[in-house]
């Protein structure tokens, strides 16, 4: 009891921190993100024993450009092919039997990528400083906060099948399927207040963030058994570190980007 209470209080004041700064300054939103950003990476660099300023002075220089309108939406095509690259190398190491042995230029260019640039578009979510658009964070955050939040309690309560036995003993079909469920559910109250596009595109958007979300934090767990520990870091009690509580709006947010954008990659 003790141990949920604790989780609960400083998941709460990550939450607060985070939803009070999307609807407070779009400038002060940067910095948070780009504070916890830093965080993560460098318990991310720990886990695969490695030390780079490049992927968090790569995430600035590119915050600073959108968010002064020097870049624009279809500029960022060759970054999510990028982005987009790692994930496929991630995906392959999760299902792959394979042992993997992350040379020098592999860490190197997973920091860039993977991590960097997955923390640039949470931040490029947002818009930059002539277009802001807070319910972009909002619907991105409110939904992989649901899916992970019901997927724990309900795995908790009624998990009987695991969902990745050899990564993530603890994650099970049951949680996957209710915390889908209720994301799908929260996409549907979303549109009741934000109706500017269909049903379906909503329901689109909270199916493929369910299902990204739950990767990211397969790979997360991967990483962690990489480098044999428990958790990434130990600065949010309850949750471990940043690393493990970004996990999934880390990988999740490039694909959101481009869902919400598919219309300039397209035209």
């Amino acid at each position: 009891m003790r141990e949920l209470f604790v989780r609960g209080i400083s998941g709460l004041f990550y939450v607060g921190l985070i939803l009070g700064s999307v609807y407070y300054d779009r400038l002060i939103f940067t910095l948070v993100i780009l504070i916890f950003s830093g965080l993560a990476m460098v318990e991310f660099q720990r886990l695969v024993n490695h030390k780079s300023y490049m992927p968090i002075a790569l995430a600035i220089l590119l915050a600073y450009n959108f968010y002064q309108s020097k870049i624009n939406t279809p500029e960022l095509f060759y970054p999510l092919l990028s982005v987009f690259m790692a994930h496929v190398f991630l995906i392959y190491w999760l299902y792959s039997n394979k042992s993997i042995s992350l040379g020098y230029l592999s860490r190197t260019l997973l920091s860039l990528f993977y991590i960097g640039l997955g923390c640039f578009f949470i931040i490029a979510l947002a818009g930059n400083v002539n277009q802001y658009q807070p319910q972009n964070i909002l619907l991105f955050f409110v939904l992989i906060w649901i899916n992970n939040s019901c997927a724990y309690f309900i795995g908790k309560k009624l998990g009987k099948n695991p969902l990745f036995l050899r990564v993530s003993p603890k994650k099970t079909w049951e949680g996957f399927v209710g915390g889908l469920i209720f994301t799908l559910i929260t996409a549907l109250i979303f549109h009741h207040f934000y109706a500017n596009q269909s049903i379906l595109y909503y329901l689109i958007i909270a199916l493929i963030t369910s299902v990204l979300a739950t990767l990211g934090d397969l790979i997360q767990s991967l990483f962690k058994r990489y480098a044999k520990v428990k958790d990434s870091g130990s600065l949010i009690p309850g949750h471990g570190g940043f690393f493990d509580r970004m996990d999934s709006a880390i990988f999740v947010a490039p694909w959101f980007y481009l869902l919400l954008n598919y219309k300039e990659y397209v035209s």
